[in-house]
């Protein structure tokens, strides 16, 4: 009987239907761990400085991915007029975005942190609004009410005893938010055409360049910064391999397979995982509010995403 069930499944089982059930799990997978992010970033940000640290993550997250891709064969030629638009998202996704998360979890904790962050679907939607490549529909327009009312309940939380200047760091997250929003919405060409893992390498290779920079200016990579102990080094290596090109693939690949409105559906893990792993490492409060902040956010997200279409992807 159970044999018989399982071949019905199966047979049930569309092509498109696999694609976005594979799309989700790895959507899933990307956010938990992006959770994860969060928590480790917060514990070991006041050893570092948020431009070192970024460098360093998404540094040897980098590599890692560069040494796939030419494992995997010789990475296609990008052509000349898209240079420009890779190199900006590059600076975006991996300068701009890692600074500001590194710099947001020196003040605020990792369960705000998140919850900013799980806003980013909204963000995406009157980002793609705004330029007209989506529609702001009456649904959307409650989902980003909705998701407002539940991020000022969740920041609404008096936490001066653990995070004196969170307030500070809750607009560092949302500047490092609207970033992903920015990807995500002008990354999809490119990702179709370059294929997942190329593009990944390709902007990486310009952000972690521009984190170099800004590092030897305003940073002190040589001078303290990035002076770990083996523990330390442990928690680099989480937020660099798994942390890092895992969960870069993870989301690319996510964003091939479903459409990016379906991928923020799953948003809601990366609080989860944040709240989770920071009253376990970090000793944070969970109060009722940040909970119903959460719970609200997480409404906004499956109700801005509901009926998306399903869109077809063929790109590795």
């Amino acid at each position: 009987m159970l044999t018989a069930n399982f071949h019905f499944f199966r047979s049930e089982m569309t092509p498109t239907t696999k694609q976005t059930v594979f799309g989700f799990l790895f959507a899933v997978t990307a956010t938990s761990i992006g959770g994860m992010t969060v928590a480790l970033t917060r514990l070991i940000i006041s050893q570092s400085d948020p431009l070192s640290l970024a460098f360093l993550r998404y540094g040897i997250g980098g590599l890692v991915l560069t040494a796939i891709l030419f494992a995997k064969g010789r990475p296609p030629k990008i052509l000349s007029g898209d240079w420009p638009v890779i190199m900006a998202l590059g600076v975006v996704m991996f300068a701009a975005f890692p600074y500001c998360m590194a710099k947001s979890l020196e003040d605020t904790t990792a369960a705000r942190g998140a919850l900013i962050f799980a806003a980013m679907p909204i963000i995406t939607s009157l980002l793609a609004a705004c330029f007209r490549i989506e529609k702001l529909t009456l649904r959307k327009t409650i989902a980003v009410l909705i998701a407002m009312a539940g991020t000022a309940i969740a920041l609404s939380e008096q936490i001066d005893e653990i995070a004196p200047n969170a307030f500070r760091g809750d607009i560092f997250m949302f500047m490092g938010t609207s970033c992903v929003s920015i990807f995500n919405v002008f990354s999809r060409k490119y990702l179709m055409r370059y294929g997942n893992l190329a593009l990944n390498c390709y902007i990486l290779f310009f952000g972690v360049s521009t984190l170099f920079i800004l590092a030897l200016i305003f940073g002190r990579p040589f001078d303290g910064s990035l002076s770990f102990d083996a523990e330390a080094w442990f928690v680099i290596f989480l937020l660099s391999v798994p942390g890092g090109a895992v969960m870069f693939m993870s989301w690319g690949r996510a964003l091939q397979l479903i459409s990016p409105t379906q991928a923020t559906i799953v948003t809601g893990f990366n609080p989860l995982t944040a709240i989770l792993l920071g009253t376990w490492l970090l000793m944070e409060p969970v109060s009722i509010r940040l909970l119903a902040g959460f719970l609200l956010i997480l409404i906004a997200i499956i109700l801005a995403s509901k009926n998306s279409k399903i869109t077809t992807q063929t790109s590795d």
